[in-house]
């Protein structure tokens, strides 16, 4: 019998360390934009500043995935995160002094979320490492678990913070975290790296290897370009809720509180995602999942009270930990090990870009035509990637 999660060291270094840098960046998350807004007035503003982490992504994903699998990935998660920590301490000193400006933040976010590139894709690569195959869809849900304690602490945390003393508290909390997340994963014992490395080659031939090989892989494509349309949503999602909270006159506090009833719905997501996932199909779980977003999303067009936007808002993350247990668990049953770094790349490439994407489209939308017709547009969205799941053939030998 495998021993539990909870008592294997290694993984809950990993686990814990991610856990408290989530709760950091959710913590800055939702000032981030009451920050910009403050200073521009702009949803469009803020949406940009929030997209510019997916935007860096996209320019290092490649390299940064082959350089992850000739790196130490131990090393280069430590040093990625005490980078990220500095980058978001910068941004609290010029809250402190009073300096800070639009210019600045792009800046600053840009180096942060290049870190992140490196710290991302470091964790990806290692996650299948630090727990066997067998309990890795356990790990995969209690990693959503982290996931939604981050989402059920950070935002309520980062609205008080906001609210009590500005957004220079809210920084200082992320970057504090990153630092703490850095020396978690410093105490690791186990070589993180690539378990048979192959004879070196320029770094190009081994990134084009990994594109071969995943250009060959269908439904890991398939499942790719699914989570990039279900990413545009959920980037946005945050400046949506925002935006509808206060249209419903909510304060900084009661829209923290908003996103900490959601995490209670992912919560339970999580505790039971692991269960339903041994039961059942992947096409069964991904059609199904697919429907019920589409459905539940659209109620958001009849959130007439801050009330049933939190209602909404836990139904929705309810059902986000069994997508991500069905999806990261085939990918690790299906990627080598030892090109697991350049593939995750290739992969979260599209998906980040789809995530600086979300904010982008979510930020003119509500800019220009205004909450309903953002939700209407999602909500189409969301039936697309039904029906292209429900008529997915490769999804029924998956």
């Amino acid at each position: 019998m495998s021993k539990s999660l909870w008592k294997q060291r290694n993984f809950m270094l990993l686990w814990s360390g991610q856990l408290v840098s989530w709760v950091g960046t959710e913590v800055s998350g939702i000032a981030l934009p009451l920050v910009v807004l403050a200073l521009t007035g702009s949803s469009a503003q803020a949406g940009g500043v929030a997209a510019i982490r997916g935007l860096v992504y996209v320019f290092w994903a490649i390299p940064a995935g082959g350089l992850i699998d000739r790196w130490n990935r131990k090393i280069v998660m430590v040093l990625a995160n005490l980078g990220s920590g500095l980058a978001m301490g910068s941004i609290t000193l010029a809250l402190a002094f009073h300096t800070l400006s639009v210019i600045q933040l792009y800046i600053m976010s840009a180096i942060e979320g290049s870190f992140f590139v490196f710290a991302n894709l470091g964790r990806f690569a290692s996650f299948p490492k630090v727990v066997s195959k067998e309990q890795f869809p356990a790990a995969s849900a209690q990693s959503s678990t982290a996931d939604q304690i981050a989402l059920l602490v950070g935002p309520p945390l980062g609205g008080f913070l906001y609210q009590t003393g500005g957004g220079f508290i809210a920084f200082f909390v992320d970057s504090l975290s990153y630092f703490i997340n850095a020396f978690s994963i410093f105490f690791i014992t186990i070589p993180l790296d690539a378990e048979t490395p192959t004879e070196r080659k320029a770094i190009h031939h081994e990134i084009k290897e990994a594109i071969l090989w995943f250009w060959h892989q269908p439904l890991l494509r398939f499942l790719n370009l699914l989570t990039a349309g279900r990413t545009i949503l959920s980037a946005g999602l945050y400046l949506l809720i925002i935006v509808l909270a206060k249209e419903h006159h909510a304060s900084s506090l009661f829209i923290g509180v908003i996103f900490t009833i959601g995490a209670g719905g992912g919560i339970c997501g999580s505790f039971v995602s692991a269960k339903i996932y041994s039961r059942f199909g992947m096409k069964q779980l991904l059609v199904g999942v697919s429907l019920l977003s589409f459905f539940i999303f659209s109620l958001y067009a009849i959130a007439i009270n801050n009330v049933l936007l939190a209602g909404i808002t836990a139904l929705l993350y309810a059902i986000d930990p069994l997508y991500n247990v069905t999806t990261s668990s085939y990918s690790a049953k299906m990627v080598p090990d030892e090109m697991r770094g350049r593939v995750t790349s290739l992969a979260r490439l599209v998906v980040l870009g789809a995530y600086s994407f979300g904010f982008f489209i979510t930020g003119n939308l509500l800019q220009y035509l205004g909450s309903r017709w953002t939700i209407g547009v999602f909500s189409f969205m969301l039936l697309l990637l039904f029906i292209a799941t429900a008529k997915n053939r490769n999804l029924a030998v998956g």
